[in-house]
């Protein structure tokens, strides 16, 4: 198991075996490896509670790594796009976006509580 800093830094590159990399290589929503990911931001969240400010690299990266998720979701609704989340209904994709929406905001406020 990785540490929540390098879980965020495989998904920010794409890495393999990553959630972002099975998003867009595979097209699958890997419900694991969006977990690890949701917890590694919770984790991150739970670890700086304390410091009143955040790296700016990994700000950047969750933040890159929140857009490209739902830029992801975006494309794959788009009928005009070859874009396609094949294991996944629409309604399942919206309750992952309203948990990931949650996750990060809790993160850029700094409250775990």
């Amino acid at each position: 198991m990785y540490d929540a800093r390098t879980i965020i830094e495989h998904n920010f590159k794409g890495s393999e075996g990553s959630f972002i990399h099975d998003l867009h290589e595979k097209n699958i929503f890997n419900i694991a490896a969006f977990k690890e990911y949701v917890d590694a931001v919770t984790q991150l969240t739970e670890q700086s509670q304390d410091y009143p400010t955040l790296e700016r690299s990994l700000m950047d990266q969750v933040f890159f790594t929140y857009s490209y998720i739902l830029k992801s979701v975006i494309w794959h609704l788009d009928m005009n796009d070859h874009s396609s989340i094949e294991n996944m209904s629409d309604e399942q994709l919206a309750e992952m976006v309203e948990r990931l929406e949650m996750v990060v905001r809790t993160f850029i406020q700094g409250s775990a509580k």
